[in-house]
């Protein structure tokens, strides 16, 4: 990460990393997700995310899609390509250290006109999570688990998604009900726009959610959560199908939660394995 990289993600708890994928490998993978959209399932009522927030209501539900990992080949490609994808490799060496892995199976979330919002979450606050967190000790900053975000699609300014209180990863008071419902100082609260081909990197700690969506094209993200090499957020085993075919370097993001002297797997800036 360049030194303006580092000052903006320790300010804002998020940052942008533009063009990571090309605009094939874009098409590549949306028409992976095109085969498989009959499997999406938009969460409607007791799966609804708005709460009772008065602004974030919507039409439907937010639709989620699971499994990218595991579907048959050529399916799963783009999507195994991102475990260790080179351009952005460097960037959890630097936010989570060597050695991350990944936290949860990879999912699409998709939005389509007139889905939704999610009401604003996030760690920051009195508490301290010791699974999603944001300290800054001895010269470097330091996560827990984090998302990286691959954008399929375009979001526009007015288009709705995520949306987030830069900042707040290192707030020290619970965020208040209206402004987590997006009925209170709007103004505070930044939707995050981007290009397909993007990669939103945030902290989890950070105060962020989704605003309704109001584009007529449907919004994509394919979200990977990653957490230190030494820290687990969920219960998790890999099936045999997900680990099938996986490069070296893929395999080594999809270890189990263990100290680095162990001989832990690490990646290089460079998204190849270390030496």
């Amino acid at each position: 990460m360049t030194d303006i990289e580092k000052y903006l993600f320790d300010l804002q708890g998020y940052l942008v990393v533009e063009a990571v994928l090309t605009p094939a490998e874009v098409a590549t993978a949306n028409e992976a997700i095109d085969e498989h959209a009959e499997k999406i399932v938009e969460r409607v009522g007791d799966l609804s995310l708005s709460s009772d927030s008065t602004t974030l209501q919507g039409e439907t539900g937010r639709g989620d899609l699971g499994g990218l990992l595991e579907w048959d080949r050529p399916w799963c490609d783009p999507f195994r390509a991102m475990l260790a994808h080179p351009r952005i490799t460097p960037y959890l060496n630097c936010i989570l250290g060597q050695g991350w892995r990944l936290d949860h199976n990879a999912g699409l979330i998709s939005m389509r006109k007139g889905a939704e919002g999610h009401i604003l979450h996030g760690s920051s606050g009195p508490g301290f999570d010791r699974h999603q967190y944001y300290i800054f000790q001895n010269g470097q900053m330091h996560n827990g688990l984090t998302v990286v975000a691959w954008q399929l699609a375009d979001v526009n300014p007015g288009d709705g998604g995520l949306a987030l209180i830069p900042g707040t990863h290192k707030g020290n008071y619970a965020c208040p009900q209206p402004i987590r419902k997006w009925e209170a100082h709007q103004d505070i609260v930044r939707h995050v726009t981007c290009k397909a081909g993007d990669v939103v990197l945030f902290t989890e700690a950070v105060t962020h959610g989704t605003i309704p969506w109001t584009a007529d094209h449907d919004r994509r993200s394919v979200l990977f959560r990653m957490s230190p090499g030494n820290l687990a957020y969920v219960q998790g085993k890999w099936s045999e199908k997900m680990l099938d075919g996986l490069t070296p370097e893929q395999r080594a993001v999809l270890e189990p939660p263990y100290h680095q002297r162990l001989q832990r797997p690490l990646l290089a800036d460079d998204g190849s394995l270390a030496s």
